[in-house]
């Protein structure tokens, strides 16, 4: 019991878990840009209703 060896399916199992949780992740520059254009055009759409109809038929 001098010298154990890492056991490699450990190992890969590690690195899948490490390549798996990369996959899923979302920089946090990304959500910023993404929220900030979400909220843009959401005002953009809330103005427009706001204003109605600019032409009414009488």
């Amino acid at each position: 019991m001098a010298d154990k060896k890492p056991d490699p399916r450990r190992e890969a199992h590690k690195e899948a878990v490490r390549l798996s949780w990369k996959s899923r992740h979302i920089p946090v520059w990304t959500l910023l840009l993404s929220s900030l254009l979400l909220a843009g055009i959401l005002s953009a759409v809330a103005m427009v209703i706001a204003q109605g109809p600019s032409n009414p038929i009488p």
